[in-house]
């Protein structure tokens, strides 16, 4: 019997290895799994909050070409002190903080964007110089309520194309504004858009005029 009972613990040990070597497997497959989850949840994570803040900058431009239509002339816009007359895109904070903690300073932010502009632009007079517009919630600046993410900042500038060589004025009705919002997970987007000001009759009052924008180039810049 005594060779019986060996044999019976050697199967036994056997098994015991080959459970054990499975239970890893399933453990590891396991973990990877989790880990494959978790980072397409990331990824999906970072990529909607991406989208969310490209929509927020879109959403600046708009309002700021909202703002400006309410505006008898343009030609004061790219000069320095130019902002918003709206209590609910200029939230008066030199520096602000984004969804997710980062400060942002405007200043600073400003000085950026010039050094990246005078990168791409000569050094003429007709170069634009960014004159910071408006700066809010997405909340506010749309509804005028509580802050809510994303943080947008919106800068005005003169068309480089305006031949009166003088970046402080705007004399052909024709102004760049670039937006960025800042939002949750680190997400940051940029659009500049070149809008121009029309002047067109106002349908059904004969004689009347009313003031409207056109968009003449729309670009992502980051």
């Amino acid at each position: 019997m005594a060779p019986a009972v060996r044999g019976l613990a050697s199967e036994r040990g056997t098994v015991l290895i080959a459970a054990l070597m499975v239970i890893v497997l399933v453990g590891t497959l396991g973990a990877a799994l989790v880990m494959v989850v978790s980072t397409e949840s990331g990824t999906a994570a970072n990529y909607q909050a991406a989208q969310q803040a490209l929509y927020a900058a879109d959403a600046g431009i708009d309002r700021a070409a909202g703002d400006l239509r309410l505006l008898a002339s343009w030609r004061d816009v790219p000069a320095p002190g130019s902002a918003s007359p709206s209590g609910n895109f200029n939230d008066g904070l030199p520096i602000s903080s984004a969804p997710d903690g980062r400060t942002l300073d405007l200043v600073q932010l400003t000085a950026t964007l010039q050094a990246e502009s005078n990168a791409i632009y000569p050094n003429t007079p007709n170069r634009p110089v960014w004159r910071l517009f408006g700066h809010a919630s997405l909340n506010r600046m749309i509804s005028g309520a509580a802050n809510a993410p994303p943080y947008v900042v919106v800068w005005v500038a003169d068309d480089p194309d305006d031949p009166d060589g003088d970046c402080g004025i705007d004399t052909n009705d024709v102004v760049m504004v670039h937006a960025e919002a800042f939002g949750i997970r680190g997400s940051r987007r940029a659009i500049e858009a070149t809008i121009q000001r029309e002047e067109a009759m106002a349908a059904g009052f004969p004689g009347v005029t009313r003031t409207d924008v056109r968009l003449i180039a729309w670009r992502e810049v980051r």
